[in-house]
């Protein structure tokens, strides 16, 4: 299966490179399985060499079963040397991995070899799942959902957003998870207006929105789901926006099929909200794919330009924001097969409320 991957690499690549150099921790953990912080791979045609120093040797040959594995003291003079060794005149790499400096620094160890920018291309490299991956996306999303659960109880007007962040990322460690998937997002009242409303020392009062986004990773894997919640009695304004969010989440997800184009999920959900008299507080994509990394390809967007396919799996999430006011946003994990798709993300996004 690794060979299979790295293969898949130059071709991605669609150049005449004589090797790849590999640096974003996801990528490398996809080719190698390799699960520290610290590893690099150079791949060539008909082998290839991983690139760690001595913190995470031992692990390296435990885990990395199908590379050469070799200890560092300097990754890129290391790196220099192999492709002296090796005699390679043009190497690939991913461009968005590294700063200016590494990048100087790699520049300066290989000046001898052509260096061509692959992150676009290499973006790819992990949209389609495999088995395995769909199986641990799955218990990830259900890890998430079943802490959710258990915690809605206490989502009652006095408890601080904090507190529900730590209870929930408390539950989700305990059933399983290796840790979360990004910094919770606990959002109430008008700070639910904000997209990326992380987890404050706020008081959750009666009658506000709250905005819970939320993952954990399991085997590598990332879940991401997002659901709203009223605390009592929601006012007809809030019932109208949720409403007007769901069936822009509805909608968006009935779009889903092979071979349609990914814009088009984007527009489903666009076109509601605007017609509904909302549009200027939809403010960011309809979704963003989902795998070892929390945001990879394929972006869901009306900029994309590529078509679904089956073995995606991306996250469909349409939102309100109003400032001042509280927002609403509805996020479901969705994998695609080759006739249809299916949610794997548990929680029910029927209108709820909590803290009664």
């Amino acid at each position: 299966m690794l060979k299979k991957r790295t293969n898949r690499v130059f071709q991605l690549a669609g150049k005449d490179l004589e090797g790849i150099f590999v640096t974003s921790t996801e990528n490398v953990r996809y080719l190698t399985g390799f699960s520290g912080t610290e590893g690099s791979l150079l791949l060539v045609k008909d082998r290839g060499f991983f690139l760690t120093d001595g913190r995470y040797t031992a692990q390296a040959k435990e885990q990395v079963k199908d590379f050469e594995v070799i200890t560092f003291q300097e990754k890129w003079k290391a790196l220099g040397k192999l492709l002296k060794k090796l005699n390679i005149r043009s190497l690939g790499y991913e461009s968005k991995n590294l700063t200016l400096d590494l990048f100087n620094s790699m520049q300066k160890e290989a000046a001898a070899v052509r260096l061509d920018p692959l992150a676009e291309k290499l973006d790819r490299l992990r949209a389609v799942k495999e088995k395995e991956e769909i199986k641990a996306l799955k218990k990830a999303a259900a890890i998430a959902a079943e802490s959710l659960e258990e915690v809605l109880p206490e989502i009652i007007p006095g408890v601080k957003e904090i507190e529900i962040a730590s209870k929930l990322e408390y539950r989700m460690r305990k059933k399983g998870g290796e840790k979360i998937a990004f910094q919770t997002i606990i959002a109430s009242g008008p700070r639910s207006a904000l997209p990326h409303g992380t987890a404050t020392e706020k008081k959750i009062k009666k009658g506000e929105f709250v905005t819970i986004d939320y993952g954990v990773v399991y085997e590598g894997y990332a879940s991401d789901e997002t659901c709203t919640f009223v605390v009592g009695k929601p006012t007809p304004k809030q019932k109208k926006v949720y409403d007007t969010v769901k069936k822009a989440h509805d909608l968006a997800i009935q779009k889903i099929s092979s071979g349609r184009p990914l814009k088009e999920i984007d527009g489903a959900a666009r076109k509601h909200i605007e017609k509904s008299g909302y549009g200027e507080y939809f403010t960011h994509s309809t979704g963003h794919g989902l795998g070892l990394c929390v945001h990879e390809y394929p972006i869901v967007s009306f900029r994309s330009k590529d078509s679904i396919k089956p073995g995606m799996v991306f996250t469909v999430e349409p939102g309100i924001y109003i400032p001042k006011w509280g927002g609403v946003r509805i996020e479901d994990t969705v994998l695609v097969k080759k006739q249809g798709f299916e949610v794997i993300t548990k929680m029910d996004k029927t209108f709820r409320s909590v803290g009664l």
